[in-house]
This record gives structure tokens, C-alpha cells and sequence, in this order.
């Protein structure tokens, strides 16, 4: 019974470090580039305040280019340029994810949204 007890007390502390190592405070920042033979993903978790910062960035970047803003929306699907760039993203405040299948895209859209996700990387450190 004993050890049953010791069992119980390290499977609740380790739930217990596992759900403080997931909590986000609104001043960190945890940014995770990724990138495959197929895929090239950034994941983005940053304070809300920097919100506007990084929407302006990414107009700047591929925005203008298909008469379209970030600023203010929130999106959680495929977006498509109208240079034919597709991609996955998630955007909320504080939080930005960015999926892009390299095999469906071309070797120069593969560049500019990687210097894009690049650069927000700076755009968050400031």
C-alpha cells in the first residue's frame, strides 16, 4: 500500500510540473522554427502587447503584396495569395502559427515566407 501511495504522490507531481511548464505568462516569449524535406512551420507565443507589432510586420511582408491585412483578425485556416502562396495559419493575440508545404508552393514563396517568420523573430525581440 505503501508504495502504491509513493506512486500516486509522483504521478500528481509530475501532473503538477507538467501544468506549470505549460502555462503562458504574457511576457515570455517561446518562438519554434521547424523545418522538414516537406514542411517549413514556425509556432509563436508572445505577449498580447506585441500583437500589432507582428500583424504590421507581416502586411509589410506578404500583406500588401494581395491587398490584404492582419491587423485585427483572427484566422485558424488555409490562406491563399494571390501570387497562388498557400499555407496554414493560426492568429490570435499572442499567438501565431504558420504551417507551409514546400511541395505545394514555389522555391520563391518557400523564401519569402521563411524570411517573413525570420523576421518576426526579430520583430519580438524588440
Amino acid at each position: 500500500m505503501n508504495s502504491m501511495k509513493k506512486l500516486l504522490s509522483l504521478f500528481y507531481g509530475l501532473l503538477c510540473i507538467t501544468a506549470i511548464s505549460c502555462m503562458h505568462s504574457d511576457h515570455d516569449i517561446n518562438i519554434t522554427l521547424n523545418e522538414s524535406d516537406r514542411y517549413y512551420s514556425m509556432k509563436a507565443y508572445f505577449s498580447k502587447n506585441k500583437t500589432r507589432d507582428v500583424e504590421r510586420y507581416m502586411d509589410s511582408r506578404i500583406g500588401k503584396r494581395s491587398n490584404m491585412s492582419f491587423v485585427n483578425s483572427q484566422i485558424d485556416g488555409r490562406l491563399a495569395l494571390d501570387d497562388h502562396t498557400t499555407f496554414y495559419i493560426k492568429k490570435s493575440p499572442g499567438l501565431l502559427k504558420i504551417k507551409f508545404d514546400k511541395a505545394e508552393n514555389s522555391e520563391e514563396a518557400y523564401e519569402r515566407i521563411r524570411s517573413m517568420c525570420e523576421g518576426i523573430k526579430n520583430v519580438l525581440a524588440n
